[in-house]
């Protein structure tokens, strides 16, 4: 009897000692479970996201076909100034994604891993880096479409005079052949009847327009879906909104675009199909790279990764939405400024501005 009282205590101690490391163990749980579960992984809301991305890419496309282009409505009428408002819509949304829900977001990543110590602006530099990128690929589709043109240009006076002298030409009257032979509009002709037929932006240029604009979104949708599969659920719901709302405009707007470049049925189907799945593939990537071994969604370099790459799609999309939509649809455009109504402008503008509201209220949660 008097072994176990001796023994008692340490009985009591060592129970004692496992009852207080159950509830410290049950207490963390606990705390996991309130706290962390709002920010857990979720694979079947990111593969539910792969799912509605391409849905609302591919009705964003569907809907500017179903529209039709400039040509195909009627000046001031209901359809052409919807078709306005709808265009400035998805370049506000393009404009306002980049600004705040790429390069906006990614300040917070890089504070995350104390790289904004070093420099606070990252995301600005990152930003310029997409720019620069986006700037140099326009430089080149237009210098081979000016350079093209001239060349059209000079070959054709030059068949002209050709037929005029029984055979002899010169260079300097085939290059003199309108006052200014890349501007889209023609110039007026001189007597001497050099050129016959208005020189226009080739189909041929319209349609590298249209490649160009259509491969600087797909590296940009690839990008922005893999920054989406590797965020956790509390911030995916938002996002999933947002880049929801983002894909259909801006679908719209490429739509816009590929239905001026006059390209068949199956090209359209493949540039359709291509920005349909591309953001669903970087989806996808992210959540191959998310749930492999060794990812740390916390750690110092995958922080660097995210903010990174946010802020170069966001350079190239702002650069995108500001130099080709915003400033050829609207800003520059001979049909808006020739206009006599100011109706078709403030069309484009009003929804250049709703597209700008809605992706900036939306950014209150995403």
């Amino acid at each position: 009897m008097r072994m176990v009282l001796q023994a008692s205590p340490g009985l009591l101690d060592l129970a004692t000692s496992q009852q207080v490391n159950e509830t410290v163990s049950s207490s963390q749980d606990m705390d996991m479970v309130g706290v962390g579960a709002e920010d857990a992984y979720d694979v079947n809301l990111q593969v539910a996201g792969v799912f509605i991305i391409m849905a609302a890419s591919v009705l964003g496309m569907g809907l500017s076909y179903a529209f039709g282009s400039d040509a195909q409505a009627p000046s001031n009428g209901l359809l052409y100034l919807s078709l306005q408002m709808l265009k400035g819509c998805g370049v506000g949304v393009i404009i306002s994604t980049a600004l705040i829900h790429l390069i906006g977001e990614a300040f917070e990543p890089f504070e995350l891993s104390g790289f904004d110590e070093l420099y606070p602006a990252w995301p600005m530099v990152f930003a310029m880096i997409g720019m620069f990128a986006m700037a140099i690929l326009e430089y080149i589709h237009h210098r081979l479409e000016m350079r093209s043109r001239v060349l059209f240009a000079s070959e054709r006076a030059g068949e002209v005079e050709m037929a005029k002298s029984g055979g002899k030409t010169s260079k300097s009257s085939a290059l003199e052949v309108t006052e200014n032979p890349v501007a889209d509009e023609p110039a007026d002709l001189d007597k001497s009847g050099i050129v016959d037929q208005p020189i226009s932006k080739s189909l041929a240029a319209k349609q590298r327009s249209a490649i160009l604009v259509e491969a600087s979104i797909l590296i940009h949708s690839v990008l922005i879906g893999f920054d989406m599969g590797l965020q956790t659920k509390s911030v995916w719901i938002p996002l999933v909104i947002a880049i929801s709302f983002h894909q259909f405009f801006e679908g719209f707007a490429v739509g816009q675009i590929v239905l001026d470049a006059q390209f068949t049925f199956w090209k359209k189907f493949a540039m359709t199909a291509f920005y349909s799945l591309t953001t669903s593939v970087g989806i996808v990537i992210g959540i191959c790279t998310y749930t492999g071994e060794g990812y740390d969604g916390q750690s110092k370099g995958a922080n660097i990764t995210i903010g990174i790459i946010d802020s170069i799609c966001g350079g190239l999309l702002l650069y995108t939405g500001m130099s080709v939509f915003w400033t050829e649809w609207f800003v520059v455009n001979p049909e808006m400024c020739l206009s006599d109504s100011l109706t078709p402008p403030t069309m484009g503008f009003l929804g250049v501005f709703l597209g700008m509201l809605i992706m900036s209220v939306i950014g209150i949660w995403a």
